[in-house]
C-alpha cells in the first residue's frame, strides 16, 4: 500500500472513531501514528502535539498535517488531513439531519449520553500515556514546575491557555534546553 493511502486509511480511521473532537482524538492519533504505523515515536508524538497545541486551529487537523508531512511531504500531508476531515464532515452533514428530525427522542438522548464517559476515558489514557515524555527524568523539577504555573495560571488566575503555552515555550527555550 502506498505510503500516503496509509496516511488516509489510518487518519480516516481516527476521523470515523475520534468522537468528542480534536482532544477526543489525540489518543488515537497517537496509537495509529506510534504503535500502529510507526510514523514516529512517543516522543516526537509529545513534541508534535506540543507544538500543535500553541498554533491556533483544531488540534486533530494540526496532527494529520504535521504527521503526514513528515512521513510524505505534501502528498501526505494533503492525505492525512482529507483522512482525518472526511468522515466528519460526511457523517455529521447526514447525522445532523438524523438527530433533528429526532432530538426528543430517548435512545437518541441515551446514545449522545453514553458515549460521553469513553471521550473522557480517551482523554485519560492520553494523560497517562503522555505523562512520561512530559516529565522527563533529567528535567522532571523542571517541568512539574512549568505544569503547577501553567495550571494555577489557566484555572485559577484565568489566563488565556495561549499565552501560558507562548509562556512555557519561551520558559522552555531559556531553561530546558
Amino acid at each position: 500500500m502506498a505510503t500516503w493511502l496509509r496516511l488516509f486509511w489510518g487518519f480516516f480511521k481516527v476521523g470515523i472513531l475520534g468522537y468528542g473532537g480534536g482532544p477526543g482524538s489525540i489518543s488515537l492519533i497517537q496509537t495509529v501514528a506510534v504503535r500502529d504505523f510507526h510514523w514516529m515515536d512517543a516522543s516526537q508524538f509529545a513534541e508534535t502535539l506540543a507544538v500543535g497545541n500553541a498554533l491556533p486551529g483544531p488540534i486533530a487537523t494540526k496532527l494529520a498535517a504535521s504527521i503526514g508531512w513528515e512521513v510524505a511531504g505534501a502528498v501526505g500531508a494533503g492525505a492525512a488531513v482529507l483522512g482525518i476531515i472526511l468522515p466528519s464532515m460526511v457523517l455529521m452533514i447526514g447525522l445532523f439531519q438524523v438527530i433533528s428530525a429526532h432530538r426528543r427522542n430517548t435512545y437518541v438522548q441515551g446514545l449522545i449520553h453514553g458515549v460521553k464517559p469513553i471521550v473522557v476515558v480517551l482523554l485519560v489514557l492520553l494523560v497517562v500515556e503522555f505523562t512520561p515524555a512530559a516529565f522527563s527524568r533529567q528535567r522532571w523539577l523542571l517541568s512539574a514546575v512549568f505544569f503547577a504555573g501553567g495550571l494555577i495560571a489557566i484555572r485559577w488566575l484565568k489566563v488565556s491557555p495561549v499565552l501560558v503555552i507562548l509562556a512555557s515555550m519561551a520558559g522552555g527555550a531559556i531553561f530546558m534546553r
